[in-house]
């Protein structure tokens, strides 16, 4: 249910903005240079007015009412809105690629597609399928395929995502940020960030006879280690991590990228995998919850009772 009232005030909020910005476009017609999608031409750009409308402004709306509701529609409206924008992100993506214009509208609508198909999977069925426990195998097995985990997501997330965002940056003109010893702070942060994830992925593995990906979860509960003091000693390695790489390339918009990852997990995964725990756990989670914060550790370390 909470997942649902997320997902409403998410798909009212950018139908609003959808039916926003194409009033700013019609009324304001100066602002078309900024989103238009070849140089000297504002055809292409408005002759989305139909589509953006119909589909994902009022698709949108639609989907958070679905939501609100409680109804067994919203799945489907949120799947449908997912399609049309993750359509239109890539048409405009590839635009700018042959063009080299309308990039702003373009770094616009990839967050919102990522935020739409994360909403999407959440609402239906599909999430049922995330979440599977490991089968039992080797301490040696589980950590072999824990840190084959961390080198893929690393890679991605840390690496691949970054690169690409630096040239969508670039596209935009937006400026990096430079100061004394930025490097070297944000090498020295990365390690030291990074050492808590690795940590409390080791303890997930030992003691939980899993993996962080939720697929293959952890069959025991883990609350020693640091997971004494903080339940998400993962989410925080991964979003300062984020951060790091940010401030070691200058990165604005990569710092976004990783406060945006931050928020995804805060309102659609979190939550997910809280239900979870608690089906799999039950009192001893939900004791653990009461005495072990989400994001601020614990001065105390934490024992089950």
């Amino acid at each position: 249910m909470k997942i649902r009232h997320t997902a409403a005030v998410y798909f009212a909020l950018q139908g609003v903005a959808v039916i926003a910005w194409w009033i700013l476009l019609i009324f304001v017609p100066a602002s078309r240079e900024y989103f238009q999608l070849e140089k000297n031409s504002e055809i292409s750009l408005l002759a989305f007015w139909l589509a953006d409308l119909s589909l994902l402004g009022m698709g949108s709306l639609a989907t958070a009412g679905f939501c609100l509701r409680d109804s067994r529609h919203a799945p489907v409206a949120a799947w449908f809105v997912t399609g049309a924008i993750s359509y239109a992100t890539l048409y405009c993506l590839a635009f700018a690629f042959f063009t080299d214009a309308g990039w702003l509208g373009t770094a616009l609508m990839l967050p919102a597609t990522v935020w739409c198909g994360c909403f999407s999977i959440a609402l239906s069925s599909v999430r049922n399928a995330m979440f599977r426990l490991a089968k039992e195998s080797s301490t040696n097995w589980i950590l072999s395929k824990t840190f084959a985990q961390i080198f893929v997501v690393w890679t991605l997330i840390l690496g691949v995502f970054p690169c690409f965002i630096l040239i969508l940056e670039d596209k935009l003109g937006v400026a990096r940020l430079a100061f004394p010893f930025q490097k070297i702070i944000a090498v020295v942060f990365f390690f030291a960030i990074s050492f808590i994830g690795l940590s409390s992925a080791v303890t997930m593995s030992r003691i939980g006879r899993g993996t962080p990906l939720p697929l293959d979860a952890a069959t025991r509960l883990v609350v020693s280690g640091i997971y004494a003091r903080v339940r998400n000693p993962m989410a925080i390695s991964g979003i300062g991590q984020g951060l790091a790489v940010a401030l070691f390339l200058g990165s604005p918009l990569v710092a976004v990228y990783a406060l945006m990852g931050a928020t995804l997990w805060q309102f659609v995964f979190r939550p997910l995998e809280e239900e979870d725990l608690r089906k799999n756990f039950g009192a001893d989670y939900e004791n653990y919850c009461r005495q072990v914060r989400c994001w601020i550790p614990n001065r105390q370390p934490f024992k089950l009772k």
